[in-house]
């Protein structure tokens, strides 16, 4: 893959075609908000079934960024077969369509090898284009998005929300005004090829047999596990590893991978613009609200059944052995 390079997805449509759904192979997914315990559940579940871990998370596929997004540690890594984890360059632009193609391929390697592929993160639309796969639309125009964001910043926050709802409604129904990048994206797609984003095509049909699972721990163990992480994170070296970045890439804050959680408020301290703990305070908070919006999504989610951590852990492995097994 190339810096810079645009991308359209090509072929995910055959790809579901040619599968026969009768015999559909079987996936597990384990998603739910970040901090939830997702892959202490992931590795837990490995010491019971022959299965094989690949990243659904957005900021994990990035290079040197293993702090920060908590990538799994050298010692998790070699004890099971992870994929897509920390694979990508920080300048390097990846979609959801790249992510499709790539995620696909690993699934029909580890089935091939008679193991269960577990995808676990907490990028929903990752998990969607691999179940139901990516159809092509047009690629990113950085021009017309940088027009856009102009008249973003120019004008109120609702501005591209309200142009969004008279060209196309439906859409703009379905996001939230705050969602700034969605917004772009469906305003891009339309000026593009004159197509709304609500009439593109959906394929409905999943391509596997998927069981899916999501973290669901309290809200209060939530927020704790948030904290306890943010403060190991910078004890383990997340200034330094931003440093390190800052002076490999010099146009690192321009980057796509500089607006992963966290990194934004880091790049302040960095500048002299908080101190170290308004910058921790601030990362702190920026989760807990990415959190919260991650939960809302899989719990609107069809079939995708929550792991609360009063349940015990046992009772799930059963129920997942007895779907492998089936």
């Amino acid at each position: 893959m190339r810096s810079g390079k645009r991308r359209t997805n090509t072929g995910s449509k055959d790809r579901v075609s040619s599968i026969d759904h009768k015999n559909a192979h079987k996936i597990l997914l384990i998603g739910g908000p970040t901090a939830a315990g997702k892959s202490r559940i992931a590795l837990e579940l490995a010491q019971e079934i022959p299965c094989e871990m690949i990243n659904a998370d957005s900021r994990q596929i990035y290079k040197n960024l293993s702090i920060g997004t908590s990538q799994p540690d050298p010692q998790e890594i070699k004890q099971f077969p992870h994929h897509l984890y920390g694979f990508l360059d920080p300048t390097e632009v990846f979609t959801a369509a790249d992510y499709e193609r790539l995620a696909s391929k690993v699934i029909i390697e580890i089935i091939s090898r008679g193991r269960l592929p577990v995808l676990v993160g907490g990028t929903g639309f990752y998990m969607k284009a691999v179940l139901r796969g990516v159809w092509p639309v047009a690629a990113r125009d950085d021009r017309l998005r940088t027009r856009l964001r102009k008249i973003h910043s120019r004008h109120h926050g609702q501005f591209l929300h309200n142009m969004l709802m008279r060209f196309d409604p439906l859409s703009a129904a379905s996001i939230a005004p705050p969602d700034t990048y969605r917004i772009i994206r469906a305003l891009e797609i339309l000026f593009q090829t004159g197509v709304r984003r609500s009439e593109l095509p959906r394929n409905q049909e999943e391509r596997y047999q998927a069981l899916k699972y999501y973290a669901s721990p309290g809200k209060e163990t939530l927020h704790q596990n948030i904290v306890k992480r943010t403060e190991k994170m910078f004890e383990q070296g997340w200034l330094d590893e931003v440093k390190l970045l800052i002076a490999r890439y010099p146009h690192f804050e321009e980057l796509p991978a500089a607006k992963s959680l966290g990194y934004q408020e880091i790049l302040r301290f960095l500048h002299g613009e908080n101190s170290l703990l308004e910058c921790k305070e601030a990362v702190i908070t920026k989760t807990k609200q990415y959190a919260k919006r991650q939960l809302t999504w899989f719990r609107n989610q069809d079939q995708f059944q929550p792991i609360p951590s009063a349940v015990p852990f046992h009772k799930m492995i059963e129920s997942v052995l007895q779907w492998y097994r089936n």
